[in-house]
């Protein structure tokens, strides 16, 4: 391992110091953020900035030799495990979220353009074939979310993806099946909560879901290849398959970590040199939400074509998902519960004694969501080598008014689980919304990215 962390944080240092001394707006992306080839297949709600977090890695995998394996806890749509890609870094993440997963396996491989080529005209013709107007899907608010024909076309489509003999493939085409629902159903494009439009809109709107799909499904071709092709060119391709490891989970990262591989008749902990990680800004309800966001497209998709043995418990309702994810479970005494998080961060404990005027619902769901986002640690910390570099980019929202210092309160949270501040920049973003109470959004300017790294040994206690 490293012998001169400290050496190298200040090479780390003076690396980020000097794009920011050359260009002061270098790190807000203006004009330089765009999203091609695998980032694009489908619009996941607030997604990093590729640019910048491929700047990060590279800093990291040039600085620290080494570099081989990247951890990342909350996977969301693959931003960052696409771009570590481009260094044939091994990957390990994890999602809550079952549509998060189903992106990743599919950004991860294989790159078959050629073979996805011929295997699309054959789907296009069984549903073109399709005469049948059989409705495939049945949930609470069908009709609600869906007009009949719009169902109907849908419903071809998914028959016709059942079809497909390949895994890889059927996957490649939920995905671009998953961006079509978000296109042509009733909730409105403009929130990542479920809205229904205005009834006129909804009658007055004439789509083809399967007009929509092809022309998706064409795109994402296009964006295949292009990745394809990037990744060939850096020799990572073997027989189209990408020659990292790639190992992506549908996980609460609350729970322990436990991937292992074998050594000779032993099996040992799997560590990891480096995460680069954007968890949730605050609980999915009242910041972003993702589970909502996942809801209709899951309705469609067969689910164990995402994770084997994946059943429909995470859609008993549009809420289950967001339920599930961190601070989604409140307890009237949840303040009480996270006492000791407020003997570890100071940021946290003055966060909540600035809400106690407010509502108790206000005190609450920040007290549960970094009671939630404080369990992730040990876990994280756990599946990292010693010195191995953490790159966090976080946003501090507003609760009744009041900033919740998101950037202090993580840091102050790991360094006490066993971490070493090095250094954290602000960059200013065109944009990030976050509901702030139904129908409503704020939206964040800016956010931190934070470089820890771990130390020797965790030493303190579990929180």
């Amino acid at each position: 391992m490293e012998q001169d962390p400290q050496g190298t944080d200040e090479k780390i240092r003076l690396r980020l110091k000097a794009w920011s001394e050359k260009d002061a707006d270098y790190w807000s992306f203006r004009g330089r953020s765009t999203r091609k080839h695998l980032h694009a297949y489908f619009q996941y709600p607030a997604m990093m900035v590729p640019q910048m977090q491929g700047a990060l890695i590279d800093a990291i995998v040039d600085i620290v030799p080494g570099t081989k394996s990247l951890y990342e806890p909350f996977i969301g749509s693959g931003t960052v495990m696409t771009e570590a890609m481009k260094y044939g870094l091994d990957i390990y993440g994890q999602d809550i979220n079952p549509l998060a997963v189903l992106l990743c396996r599919t950004k991860s491989g294989p790159f078959y353009s050629e073979a996805a080529k011929d295997r699309i005209e054959q789907l296009k013709s069984r549903i073109q074939s399709d005469g049948r107007c059989q409705i495939e899907a049945d949930f609470p608010g069908l009709k609600k979310w869906f007009k009949d024909d719009v169902a109907c076309e849908l419903s071809k489509i998914r028959r016709a993806i059942r079809s497909e003999r390949f895994l890889w493939c059927r996957r490649f085409f939920w995905v671009a099946l998953a961006e079509t629902i978000r296109l042509t159903s009733n909730s409105r494009t403009s929130t990542y909560k479920l809205h229904i439009r205005s009834d006129d809109d909804i009658q007055t709107r004439c789509l083809s879901p399967i007009e929509m799909f092809t022309a998706v499904l064409e795109k994402n071709l296009e964006y295949l290849s292009e990745k394809k092709g990037i990744l060939k060119a850096r020799h990572l391709l073997r027989r189209g398959k990408y020659i990292g490891k790639v190992d992506i989970r549908l996980k609460d990262s609350s729970l322990q970590y436990d991937v292992q591989q074998a050594t000779g008749q032993q099996t040992k902990q799997e560590l990891h040199d480096i995460l680069v990680s954007s968890p949730p800004y605050g609980d999915n309800r009242t910041t972003i939400s993702y589970g909502q966001n996942a809801y209709l497209p899951l309705q469609w998709i067969d689910l164990e074509d995402i994770d084997e043995g994946l059943g429909a418990e995470l859609l008993t309702s549009s809420y289950e998902i967001d339920r599930r994810s961190l601070g989604g479970s409140l307890t009237k005494k949840i303040v009480k519960e996270a006492e000791e998080l407020l003997d570890v961060s100071k940021s946290l404990k003055e966060t909540i004694e600035n809400l106690k005027g407010e509502p108790e619902d206000r005190q609450n769901r920040v007290a549960a969501f970094y009671r939630d986002l404080s369990r992730c640690i040990d876990p994280t910390l756990k599946a990292l080598k010693p010195h191995a570099y953490m790159i966090w980019t976080v946003g501090n929202r507003r609760v009744a008014g009041r900033l919740v210092p998101m950037d202090k309160i993580l840091a102050e949270l790991i360094t006490y689980k066993g971490a070493e501040f090095v250094e954290s920049f602000e960059r200013l973003i065109p944009s990030k919304r976050m509901a702030v109470k139904a129908g409503d959004y704020m939206t964040i300017r800016a956010e931190t990215i934070i470089v820890m790294r771990r130390t020797e040994s965790k030493g303190n206690a579990s929180t």
